[in-house]
Formats: structure tokens, sequence, C-alpha cells
């Protein structure tokens, strides 16, 4: 039996004498930056090694924080957590609505940021209408209307060249704000408004909040001493997006329903939860997924085939069409794993623990690298090729028009039969790749943010081939993981095959 090594034997950057690691994210070198997380997590692997674990410790205002690089372990912690589960709270968001805005919020602190009794109440009040499986398959006919208008203003988008503009990212943005109002708060923002002030302003607030987040949370937390420039813009822009969500909020979808039985301060309080974490996020995932599609054309035209067999021609659209989609559901999946929208989540451990075999002390944060397991040989074959066939029962690459390929559209079929059929003796493990999380604490709006990406990449791919004629796009963590270089792909209409 393995003996178990101390804490201090944790591979990791050695922290200096009194300002620990905090200030490698200060003077921001590789891999050590705020936006590189990516970089600085493969660095934490290479320390680690197979199966091991590294640490960052001393960070101003932050527990020490625990990488464990193991699905299976990952699974371990998770299956033995608490009904409380504990996630690091974010202090900066901990510090609005306790301090700042206590006023408001009082003893009921919502779902984000937050962990304990009063997490537990709040949840148990907003988890039935949200996490019931019938309320987001009710939702397919308002998010339909919302992916057809947006459809439109892609169409008006395009420029000369069949373009999409630098800015898409923006308009991705306004499509998924519209989305969440829709089935949220039972009302059109109109975000997709080419001039509408108040859309741009949510927009504006929502940039103001994520981009502030990881410096404020990362770097020396200046903030607790006086006014930052950046502790300025994050609250100004959750001041401004409180008051838009007290505005907006109406009797009707998932948080009128709360409000009813509620009161209408928990409904504002969840509206406003949903659209700060509901909007970055599932805009990445639509940029993402559009984008390896657009570069993988065996993959596109397996979709298109799909999309044309089972999408009504009368244009309506119901929970019974998305049920025959599953390859645009695999798509999905694949995009999230190479690219998944936030690198990992974590808990702040309740006890002294084993992991990895290190014993780590009570108060540490042990954060999932979702990001590197999915990405991982050992968990997915050939994890720098977006296979979707990886996540079908039958794993076959196969689709109707395959007689008709040349030799280059062969060889990659075969080579995605390959990775397919690996991947099928291998199997795919569980806490491999969990792009909303897990368990209690798993992301509340999934099955909404699925629908939403579900309806609106059909269309897309059903009306448009869609490719990319620029080179690779790099991503950076915002703290959503996000492209860098402009969104230019490009669209032309095609015919509906038979």
């Amino acid at each position: 039996m393995c003996s178990v090594r101390s804490f201090a034997a944790m591979p990791g950057p050695q922290p200096l004498p009194l300002v620990g690691n905090s200030w490698r994210f200060a003077l921001g070198r590789r891999p050590w930056r705020t936006t590189a997380l990516d970089g600085a997590l493969w660095a934490l692997r290479a320390l680690a090694g197979t199966d091991g674990a590294a640490k960052v410790s001393k960070l101003f205002g932050h527990p020490d924080l625990v990488f464990p690089f193991s699905a299976e372990e990952v699974e371990r912690i998770y299956r033995r957590e608490d009904v409380l589960p504990h996630r690091a709270v974010a202090p900066c968001l901990k510090h609005y609505k306790e301090e700042l805005r206590k006023n408001f919020f009082g003893d009921e602190p919502g779902l984000i940021g937050i962990h304990g009794e009063a997490w537990a109440r709040f949840r148990s009040r907003v988890s039935r209408p949200l996490a019931a499986p019938e309320a987001a398959r009710a939702s397919v006919p308002v998010l339909h209307h919302v992916a057809t208008d947006f459809l439109d203003r892609m169409e008006d988008l395009i420029d000369e060249r069949r373009e999409l503009p630098e800015y898409f990212i923006t308009e991705l943005y306004k499509w998924a704000l519209e989305s969440v109002g829709a089935w949220a708060l039972g009302t059109r923002l109109n975000c997709l408004s080419a001039d509408d002030a108040s859309a741009r302003s949510i927009i504006a607030c929502i940039h103001g909040f994520f981009y502030s987040v990881p410096k404020l949370e990362l770097s020396a937390p200046l903030w607790r001493l006086y006014s930052t420039s950046t502790y300025r813009t994050y609250i100004k822009a959750l001041d401004d997006f409180w008051t838009l969500c007290l505005e907006r909020l109406t009797d009707k979808g998932v948080c009128g329903q709360i409000a009813k039985t509620y009161g209408e301060k928990v409904a504002t309080i969840l509206a406003f939860d949903l659209l700060l974490v509901g909007v970055d996020t599932t805009a990445a995932a639509a940029a993402s997924t559009m984008y390896m599609l657009a570069k993988n054309e065996r993959a596109q035209r397996r979709l298109q085939t799909e999309l044309d067999q089972n999408l009504p021609t009368d244009g309506t659209m119901n929970s019974k069409v998305l049920d025959k989609i599953p390859y645009l559901k695999a798509c999905i999946k694949e995009s999230l794993r190479m690219k998944p929208v936030i690198l990992g989540n974590g808990r702040c451990i309740q006890s002294e623990a084993v992991i990895s075999g290190y014993r780590v002390p009570k108060g540490s944060h042990v954060v999932f690298p979702h990001y590197i397991l999915s990405n991982e040989e050992r968990y997915f074959p050939s994890p720098d090729e977006f296979v979707p066939e990886r996540w079908l029962r039958d794993g076959d690459v196969s689709g109707r028009g395959d007689h008709n390929a040349d030799a280059g559209a062969r060889c990659e079929r075969a080579r995605a039969q390959y990775v397919a059929s690996k991947q099928k003796e291998m199997g795919i493990h569980p806490f491999a790749s969990l792009p909303f999380g897990f368990g209690r604490r798993m992301c509340i709006g999934k099955r909404f943010a699925e629908v939403e990406l579900q309806l609106l990449l059909a269309l897309i791919f059903q009306r448009y081939d869609v490719s990319w004629r620029h080179g690779e796009l790099s991503y950076s963590v915002t703290p959503t993981y996000l492209p860098n270089e402009p969104l230019r792909f490009t669209l032309h209409q095609r015919t509906r095959s038979a």
C-alpha cells in the first residue's frame, strides 16, 4: 500500500516569501496569465504527471488550489461530497451580495458565488421549474422564434463576400441574451434589434462583469484596500445589470412562475443570476461548435443530411423534432469537449482529505481541470480531432451520399471511423468531460442551454453551408473560454436535400 505524502510534497510553482504566488498573475508572464489559464493548466499537468496532482499555494485572499489530473480522482471527490457541496466563493461577488447590496439581497443570496444553507434553501425553491425536463421542452416554440429571428439578423449582417462581420461574437451574445429573456422572463428583450439601447446596455454590463472577474479574483486583492478601476467597472456592471433585471421582470416565464410562489424578490435574484451566467457561456458554445463544423466538411455534411431528413418543411419545431437529431447533439458534445466554455470547476473541501496520494488540508479549493482531462489521449483517442461519432452509441461515421465521395473525403471518413472505433473500445469516462459540472451544483440552466444551442445550430446548418477561410482560432479565458480572433464565417445558401 502506497504511503500518503504530505501536502508540502505536492508539486507546484514555488511561492515567494511575503508575496506568495500572486506575483505570477500580477506580472502576467506565461503561463501565469489570467487570460491564458489553459496554458497554466497544461504547465501544472506537466508537474503533476499522469494521475498526479499539482497545487498553486499562497494566493492573496484565496485558499490553496489543488488540481487532480485524473478523471477517476475527480469522480471519487464528486461522489463523496455531502448534501451541501461547497464551491469556492468568488470574494468579489460575495462582497457585492452580502455587503455592498445587503439591503436588497439580505438572506436571499441566490445561486451564484454562494454556498451553504442559504444556497440550498434558494436552490430548493427554484430547482423544479428549471431542472424539470418538461420545462425546457415547453420552451422550444419561443426559443425557435428567437433563433429564426437571429437567422434573419445574420442574413442582414453578411457582406458582399458572404462573410459575417468581425463583431459576430457580440451578435451571438445578443442571441443568447434574447433566449434567456424569452424562457426565464417570458418576454422578448429586443436584443436582436440593430440599435436597441437597452440591449447594448445589458451586453456592456455582462462584458464589464466577465472581463473584470479574472483580474479581481486571481491578482492581488487590492480592491479590498482601495477602489481600483477594475473594481469600479465590476461594481457598476453589476449595479446596472441588477437594475435592468428589476425593470424586465414580468409575470411570465420561469421567473414569473417563481414570483407567484416565492415573491418578486426571489424571482429577481434568480433572473440576475441566470442572465449573468447564461449569456457568455451559451454564446461561446455556439461559436466553438460553428467553428468546428465549419472546419470539418465531413461532419457538416452528415449533420445537414440528418437535419434535412428530420426538420419539418413547414418550419415548425417542437421537442419531438429535437429527439430526432442525435448527430447535432454529438457535435455540440464534441465541441464542448475540445473547447469547454469553462476550463474547470471545483469544491472547497470541508475536512482533510487524501487526494491523488497527498494529504490535503481542510479549506483547500480542489479544482477539477476538465479542459485538460477532456483533451487527453488516455481518455479521448486523437483528442485534437473533431469526431462527433465518438459520442454515438454505434460510432458509425457513414451517411447517405458517401458512395459519391471523392478519395479525400473517403480518407477523412476512414480516419474518423478509426478514432470512433478506438473510442468505442475504450469507452468514455463519465467524469472526463463535464462542461456543465456534476451533482447538486451542476449548471441549473443546462437543459435550457442545450435547447437554445440545438435550435440555433439546426437552423443555421440547414440553411447554410458554413466555411472558414482564415487561420486557426486562438482562445483566451475571460473567464469564459472564448476565441480571440473575429468570427468571420462564410455562409452560402444551400438547397435542402430530398
